[in-house]
């Protein structure tokens, strides 16, 4: 690894993002991109009492998926960065606490999946994993309730209002393989 400047890592062996998968909310399902996630899900709650419940159900399975179709298992993940929007993130942290590896929580609000990306490169590059998972999620209606206006109160939402998405993004940064190579990261510097 080198550094070249202040924020940018240039890799020595850029590590190679091998796998994806993604969940998302049937807003999200009702896209022009609905074709390229893995799974379109029909409700919010999808199976679960609760918007929490179901976000951390969202993230674990978009980590199984992307474990499944990197035919790997896993005892083959040295690291877990993940994270999500509520409190201690809250829904990555119950979602994986099943995975049974070393798990690092992450907030960084919409940068938690490249800050993800990023800190899994620089563990593979050095040389202290081999194969590096990071995962995001977020879901609109515990967004709502916990930035914004509860969904309970019955506000009415202006058509420009933001939307928080729901769903989840997972993918394995591996030291082998095929796939898009990182070969260099750039952190924001602070002001």
């Amino acid at each position: 690894m080198q550094k070249l400047g202040k924020q940018t890592i240039k890799f020595d062996n850029p590590p190679k993002i091998i796998e994806t998968a993604s969940i998302v909310g049937p807003k999200e399902a009702e896209g022009p991109l609905a074709k390229y996630f893995d799974t379109l899900l029909e409700d919010e709650f999808w199976g679960e009492e609760t918007w929490e419940k179901a976000e951390s159900k969202i993230i674990k399975q978009a980590v199984e998926l992307v474990i499944s179709k990197a035919g790997l298992s896993t005892s083959d993940i040295d690291f877990c960065f993940a994270g999500d929007l509520l409190n201690q993130c809250i829904s990555s942290s119950f979602g994986l606490r099943e995975l049974n590896t070393p798990y690092f929580g992450i907030f960084g609000a919409c940068s938690t999946f490249v800050e993800g990306m990023i800190l899994s490169s620089i563990l593979t590059d050095g040389g202290a994993a081999s194969n590096v998972l990071f995962a995001a999620s977020s879901h609109f209606c515990s967004a709502e309730k916990q930035f914004r206006f509860p969904l309970e109160l019955g506000n009415q939402r202006p058509p420009s209002s933001q939307w928080t998405v729901t769903g989840a993004g997972a993918s394995i940064i591996s030291s082998s393989g095929t796939g898009p190579a990182v070969d260099c990261v750039t952190a924001r510097q602070n002001c």
